[in-house]
């Protein structure tokens, strides 16, 4: 009797602490999706405006994809994140107004139809990351007191945006001074359904993905988004609203899950937090480690790559391809069930919570669910302190 009563006492104000403390990070985890196979995406950001020779290294990407596929005879799929825009800086600097060059058959017209032929070969899925790389009229004012980005503009339009302050290549945030300013919200509604009408107009579809720029963004661009027909945002587990002092990423919000859906627009959310950049030291060894790690987890794996590890020099670039094929085959190798989908189809898995892919009620998700939770460091903590740990790691091992 009496042990009986000291367990329940312990049941009650240890599950009470917990539930008080961690009852968001508990929910969450059992609320996201369970993947039942692992899924690999790899995700390609800043293709479209810019230098004309991109299609090159399109071209050559295409090739390293078509080179594989999983069970159901998909090809990897690379989502081009595209940018529409940017500025015409011979025209800009001698009027003192803002000039756009729009990506065109005229502009880019090779690199245009080798997007076209990887997607219909099925390598390719584009993606809408902004009409420019930044808000024009904050690249105006920076252009006034900064040097770098006078030169830069002088240069324009060929050379790429990557060159920009960090800061700056934010589009949703007047970032010409630091701490960045909030934009008008009328201004940043017709903004948003003018990249995507013309991206619809460029490729002849809406957009269904957005990748924000340097992923800050807005409730109020979101919502302009899923009005015009968006329906998922790639995020990084959270959402950023502003730079702070010093340029750096301010303003994060509550995490956010794979598959979560706003509450006020219905778009769904892709969270990317692993990174394949070889021209920065990340090797097909480290990111085959993330692919492990987010399905041991149930849990997609989407890589953050950018274009610059595919243009400039030769050794540069060769580098990069081959730690993509080797990545893409090892990948294989380690997990035979490994499936290739675009963020788009993702989405839909996701948002229909669509059971051929999802593990709905198992053993395995309840597993899974306690594995998640044991990645968060304040629940960890208190489950050791409680000594929860003891029935959660029975339960994790009986699920397995």
């Amino acid at each position: 009797m009496i042990l009986s009563n000291i367990l329940l006492v312990w049941f009650i104000v240890s599950g009470g602490l917990l539930f008080f403390y961690a009852w968001r990070g508990i929910f969450a985890a059992w609320r996201e999706p369970v993947l039942r196979r692992p899924v690999l995406i790899i995700e390609s950001d800043d293709w479209g405006a810019g230098p004309a020779d991109q299609f090159t290294a399109i071209k050559q990407i295409s090739r390293v994809l078509e080179k594989f596929a999983d069970n159901d005879g998909r090809f990897p799929v690379m989502t081009l994140g595209m940018i529409l825009a940017t500025v015409d800086g011979e025209k800009t600097l001698s009027s003192g107004d803002y000039y756009r060059q729009q990506i065109s058959s005229s502009t880019h017209e090779p690199l245009l139809e080798a997007i076209k032929r990887g997607v219909e070969a099925g390598v390719f899925s584009i993606q809408l990351h902004g009409m420019e790389h930044y808000w024009p009229s904050a690249l105006l004012l920076a252009s006034k007191t900064d040097k770098a980005v006078m030169d830069w503009l002088s240069h324009a339009p060929q050379i790429p945006t990557e060159e920009l302050p960090s800061a700056l290549q934010s589009r949703w945030v007047d970032a010409s001074i630091l701490p960045s300013r909030r934009l008008d919200a009328s201004a940043v509604a017709q903004a948003a359904e003018e990249e995507v009408n013309t991206f619809q107009q460029i490729f002849g579809t809406v957009p269904r993905v957005v990748v924000p720029p340097t992923f800050i963004w807005t409730e109020e661009v979101e919502n302009a988004w899923a009005g015009a027909g968006v329906a998922a945002v790639i995020t990084p587990g959270n959402r950023f609203e502003s730079r702070d002092e010093s340029g750096k990423p301010a303003g994060k919000g509550r995490a956010i899950h794979n598959g979560q859906s706003s509450e006020i627009n219905n778009i769904v959310y892709l969270v990317r937090d692993d990174y394949f950049e070889p021209s920065l030291g990340h090797t097909a060894v480290k990111a085959l480690d993330q692919l492990s790690a987010k399905t041991r987890l149930g849990r997609p794996t989407l890589y953050e790559t950018h274009r610059f590890n595919f243009l400039g020099g030769e050794e540069k670039k060769n580098k990069s391809l081959k730690e993509l094929e080797r990545l893409l085959s090892m990948a294989l190798k380690q997990f035979p069930d490994l499936a290739f989908l675009s963020s788009t189809k993702l989405a839909t898995i996701l948002k229909t919570r669509d059971p051929e892919w999802l593990e709905l009620w198992s053993r395995r998700r309840i597993h899974i669910w306690i594995s998640r939770l044991a990645e968060i460091p304040r629940l960890r903590k208190l489950s050791w302190l409680t000594g929860w740990i003891l029935p959660a790691g029975l339960i994790w091992a009986l699920t397995r």
